[in-house]
């Protein structure tokens, strides 16, 4: 059995754990209860780094912190973010495409 290439190393996560630490610091919701945490949020991070997708789909907003997190990680990159209920967001982007219809119900015809 031939083992692959991993994607990334030891090196990768020290460096990039120190870029999120910096990042994590300024996030606009320091009491985000109930939503996404530090090591959550490195885990989204650390991934968005590596794939660099075009188009991001967010299920799940509630205050609005990984919204923020993956508009910083990936600032040239369009995200589509899904919640029944909206009004929960403290953090709203004006570049981020929100949707309260019911992810099996969303229409990805024009996704990228």
């Amino acid at each position: 059995m031939k083992l692959k290439k991993p994607l990334w190393y030891n090196k990768n996560l020290d460096y990039e754990l120190n870029n999120f630490i910096k990042l994590y610091n300024e996030r606009p919701i320091k009491n985000n209860l109930h939503g996404i945490k530090i090591n959550h949020a490195f885990a989204i991070y650390f991934i968005l780094k590596k794939i660099q997708p075009e188009f991001v789909i967010e299920s799940g907003i509630y205050k609005g912190q990984s919204t923020w997190l993956i508009e910083k990680t990936l600032p040239q990159t369009k995200i589509l973010s899904i919640d029944l209920n909206l009004n929960n967001r403290i953090y709203i982007s004006k570049k981020v495409r929100y949707s309260k219809i019911d992810f099996k119900n969303q229409n990805f015809d024009r996704i990228p």
